[in-house]
């Protein structure tokens, strides 16, 4: 054997070792671990590595900016003159350490829901091996546990070492102790929600009959997605909380994260009863978690091949009347791309994940608003029109279209399936037009007409119903001009052209949806609160953004005259695969 010149002889041995082939639950392994992430969205295995690296990225430039946050932060409690503030300031970051793990592994494990178990695919594809079922089953359960454990390490390991180093100072007292504290508790508690989902899916699998799991699972993931997304200004609010850690009450031994900050205070030595109580609820939890989680695997290898392979036959459905109202607005050819988008939302469930996950985000920013204006107001700020609450309210309608509207730009590029655009490019001859035409009416009908109704009862609500009425308009306006702008560089028709994730860098869309926050919801949303104060200001604000958007959809109809359908279709090998969808 000769070495590679500049690579050592050990790493070469490796390599060589692990490119051969070796017993079938090794392999097995291997492939359920290095595909955790691939997906049926996009025509590259292993092209979400790039938005892997971006996003590890950013995580380690956050990370210094809050390490030189935090140093600076004790550095003044070690100033004061008793410790007292340092030791509940101490409590609330290591609790909020905690809790942050809990949600990160919460995300992780609820946008890889379906990986969860093996999936119809798995079966089909080793179908023809010599492998039993119960190889099929361990090798998943032990790749899901291998992939988890790296991504809680990745998680806790970090602030476990780098919180106790900015505690330095004159009230730090066993301050070696609370690294393998803060990494144990926050381990411990990522665990335990790991398993406690895996638990949620599993009873799902095996209590539900095949054509209801599909819907309750779905509905599941999207709860579970929204709430985390809407729990997390609640997590970053935690650091906020030392005057309250004082406070003993009894619903924290209700509470998980309040279990697992038990957990470090035993480690680092306090002897409270209470503490020491809470730590023996987070091991019992862990505990049943993880049985839990063993048990339904167990429970559910024999039983889910079958479920999986069952034929399902959709029951037809009658056609709802609003739903004759819109088709008989269109024409045949502007029906069937607006047929065609709706029926792939309805079908695919990684498409309805991404649209959720968009709104989840737009939700999460309203209620952090509400629930900031309501703590800051002792919970009484809702009965009284502050000039707060007003932007509060105007600013919900414009979040919520800002992610709802580029949810629906990203998910539009997502394909269906690579082959997808065969049936348009053979009718593409003087349909061009029809054919962007439904793609506007789509997002009329099913995103700026939905988030102006729904948003409409909290504007009168909050702001009386006239000034919520104009609320709502003065709102609609900037959502159509959002739609035009979103719309003017768009030629493709919907999940009909291939798409790899990763060609624009991370940070620079963090930044762009930035400046569109601060810009569309922040700017606009309090000049439109500001001129909600007299008549004559509202009606000039509605001329002039009604003129935005007239002027603005006369220059995209004019641009849409000239140019071609795009149909990006990539010669990846894996265009070839075989692609099944099944929720």
């Amino acid at each position: 054997m000769t070495e590679r010149p500049g690579r050592p002889f050990a790493l070469s041995g490796i390599n060589q070792w692990l490119e051969q082939t070796h017993s079938a639950g090794f392999e097995l392994r291997r492939h359920f671990f290095l595909r955790f992430f691939d997906s049926d969205l996009v025509s590259t295995p292993g092209q979400w590595r790039v938005v892997a690296i971006g996003a590890v990225s950013i995580l380690l430039s956050l990370s210094i900016l809050w390490v030189q946050a935090y140093y600076h932060k004790y550095l003044e409690l070690n100033q004061q003159p008793t410790s007292e503030p340092y030791r509940m300031a101490q409590l609330a970051d290591i609790g909020f350490v905690i809790t942050l793990a809990m949600f990160a592994i919460g995300l992780f494990t609820t946008l890889q829901w379906t990986a969860l178990f093996p999936g119809l695919r798995d079966y089909l594809a080793l179908a023809a091996l010599p492998i039993r079922m119960s190889q099929i089953f361990a090798a998943k359960f032990t790749a899901l546990l291998g992939f988890a454990g790296i991504f809680i390490v990745a998680v806790t390991l970090l602030p476990s070492v780098s919180l106790p180093a900015v505690m330095s100072g004159q009230y730090a007292a066993r301050l070696v102790w609370q690294v393998p504290a803060i990494f144990i508790s926050s381990s411990l508690a990522a665990v335990f929600v790991f398993f406690t989902l895996v638990t949620v899916q599993g009873v799902l699998l095996n209590l539900l009959t095949t054509a209801p799991f599909g819907r309750l699972s779905l509905a599941a993931q999207g709860v579970l997605l929204t709430a985390l997304l809407c729990g997390l200004p609640f997590v970053f609010s935690i650091p906020g909380l030392p005057p309250h850690m004082r406070q003993r009450p009894h619903w924290l031994l209700w509470t998980p994260p309040a279990w697992f900050l038990g957990v470090d205070q035993a480690i680092a030595g306090n002897r409270e009863p209470f503490a020491r109580s809470l730590a023996w609820l987070a091991i019992a939890g862990v505990a049943a978690a993880a049985c839990a989680a063993i048990a339904s695997y167990w429970w559910s290898y024999r039983r889910h091949k079958v479920r999986l392979l069952e034929s399902r036959v959709a029951a037809h459905r009658p056609e709802r009347r609003w739903a004759a109202a819109i088709a008989s607005r269109m024409n045949t050819r502007e029906l069937a791309v607006f047929s065609f988008i709706a029926k792939t939302l309805n079908r695919s469930r990684p498409h309805r994940l991404v649209l959720t996950a968009y709104a989840g985000v737009a939700l999460a920013m309203i209620c952090e608003s509400f629930v900031s204006l309501a703590v800051a107001r002792n919970f009484r700020g809702f009965s009284v029109s502050t000039p707060a609450l007003r932007q509060a309210a105007v600013s919900a309608p414009l979040a919520l279209s800002l992610f709802v509207l580029g949810g629906f730009r990203y998910l539009f590029r997502l394909p269906v399936e690579l082959r997808a655009n065969w049936i348009f490019r053979m009718n593409e001859s003087g349909n061009r037009l029809r054919f962007l035409a439904a793609v506007e009416r789509f997002l009329l009908y099913c995103a700026i007409a939905p988030v102006a109704l729904l948003t409409l009862p909290l504007e009168t609500r909050l702001l009386g119903p006239s000034a919520g009425c104009a609320a709502a308009l003065l709102c609609l306006l900037p959502s159509l001009t959002l739609m035009e702008l979103a719309l003017l560089q768009f030629e493709k028709i919907p999940f009909t052209s291939s798409y790899l994730p990763g060609r624009r860098p991370l940070i620079e869309t963090l930044l762009l949806y930035t400046v569109a926050i601060t810009l569309y919801v922040t700017v606009l949303g309090g000049l439109i609160a500001w001129c909600l104060r007299a008549p004559v200001s509202t009606l000039v604000l509605a001329i002039g953004l009604a003129a935005v958007w007239w002027r603005t959809r006369t220059a995209r109809l004019q641009v849409r005259e000239f140019g071609n359908l795009e149909f990006e279709e990539s010669i990846e090998p894996a265009v070839l695969t075989l692609s099944i969808f099944r929720d």
